[in-house]
């Protein structure tokens, strides 16, 4: 399947898109006159929506994706050949912009730079693609670079790899480089709430992996009477625990993983 109908599919399937599907499907049964079937597709999409807006949603979905892999400090993580850091976090520069744009995912490439001051590997493989099109003045495997070099990492220490535009090819390109350099243990970066997917796409190539999960989100808090209220950037969050779940399942289907 095209990654861009991949990735259509994926959106569509998300709750907002569910949401809105849901309520156009109304609108459209109540042009037709079938007004109980309207009026249950406007409660679904209502409740649906509102139920992926809250904590509650949250607590009740994160552990399973994020409890596998605890916290732990970069000073005691194994040492490995590599350190592969997937991309997420960052935008690269385009048009009049002067730097990348960091995200909340940024910390993968903190936890990567930490990794490797503490000497857990003498390499960092940047895996990361742009998704879409469209001009660009740099890739994000060089954005990333570009922090990495920041924060202190040597340029001769960074392997770029740019091709890849999904966690599947994340692993694949990142095996090929590997095999290149005799590179057999890696230590995975990326956010915890992705390491599952990505652990197991991997090892599926025949790389050792360590899981050296970051930006961590807990499964622990108890959002009280407030989990019932709705929120943006729960919406937003949950969408992007609800992808992983999809993710892994479709990974899972097609061997991938």
């Amino acid at each position: 399947m095209p990654l861009f109908l991949d990735k259509v599919i994926t959106l569509l399937a998300l709750p907002l898109g569910t949401a809105v599907g849901a309520g156009l499907l109304a609108l459209a049964a109540l042009v037709l006159g079938w007004r109980r079937i309207a009026g249950g597709l406007l409660a679904f999409a209502i409740v649906w929506l509102w139920g992926w807006s809250t904590p509650l949603a949250t607590r009740a979905i994160i552990g399973p994706l994020t409890d596998p892999y605890p916290t732990r400090s970069a000073e005691t993580s194994p040492a490995a050949d590599a350190i592969v850091l997937l991309g997420g976090g960052i935008t690269p520069i385009r048009g009049e912009m002067p730097y990348p744009n960091l995200a909340a995912s940024t910390d993968r490439i903190w936890h990567a730079a930490r990794l490797y001051h503490v000497g857990k590997a003498p390499l960092i493989i940047v895996s990361a693609g742009n998704v879409w099109g469209g001009p660009r003045r740099q890739s994000k495997a060089e954005a990333m670079r570009m922090l990495l070099d920041a924060l202190g990492v040597p340029d001769d220490a960074i392997v770029t790899e740019g091709r890849s535009r999904n966690t599947r090819q994340n692993a694949l390109f990142t095996a090929e480089l590997a095999e290149s350099r005799e590179i057999r243990r890696v230590l995975l970066t990326t956010s915890a709430w992705h390491m599952r997917r990505a652990e197991a796409a991997f090892r599926r190539t025949g790389l050792d992996v360590i899981p050296a999960a970051t930006d961590m989100s807990s499964s622990s808090f108890h959002p009280g009477i407030f989990g019932f209220f709705p929120g943006a950037n729960h919406l937003w969050f949950n969408s992007t625990l609800f992808k992983e779940y999809l993710g892994y399942l479709i990974y899972r289907l097609r061997d991938w993983a």
